[in-house]
């Protein structure tokens, strides 16, 4: 019985971290790509939607814990507050990088612009990753 529900867990701790892998290779290899504006642009949305499932995997594992089926959403909330609270922000700083940085590209495709609060805004995304 008990190994029913590890097994549960397993496949979802593995797709999350799957996820998460996704997350930092597209981190690393978008810069590679950088000039051109419709491989930034594919690789900006395959990573957001990666993020959207780990979301969803994330509320998947809480929604299927002995809490949750006993009927104590609030107190599984309160536990996991910080960890959800952590999940959108972090999606909500690349959803807005990487709008902001396709919105300077396809305003001037010649140059490579940054501008102080980018810069700000890809340092605390960053960091919040972490």
């Amino acid at each position: 019985m008990a190994w029913d529900r590890v097994e549960r867990y397993r496949w979802l701790s593995g797709a999350s971290l799957a996820l998460l892998l996704e997350d930092l290779t597209l981190n690393a290899i978008f810069q590679v790509f950088s000039l051109n504006t419709l491989l930034t642009l594919l690789i900006y949305i395959i990573q957001d939607v990666c993020l959207v499932f780990s979301l969803i995997l994330l509320f998947l594992a809480m929604f299927s814990t002995t809490l949750s089926q006993a009927g104590l959403i609030g107190e599984l909330f309160q536990k996991f507050q910080w960890c959800i609270f952590v999940a959108i922000t972090y999606l909500g700083l690349s959803i807005g990088l990487h709008s902001w940085s396709l919105k300077e590209q396809w305003q001037r495709p010649d140059k490579y612009i940054w501008t102080h609060g980018m810069v700000c805004l890809f340092t605390i995304q960053r960091i919040g990753k972490t």
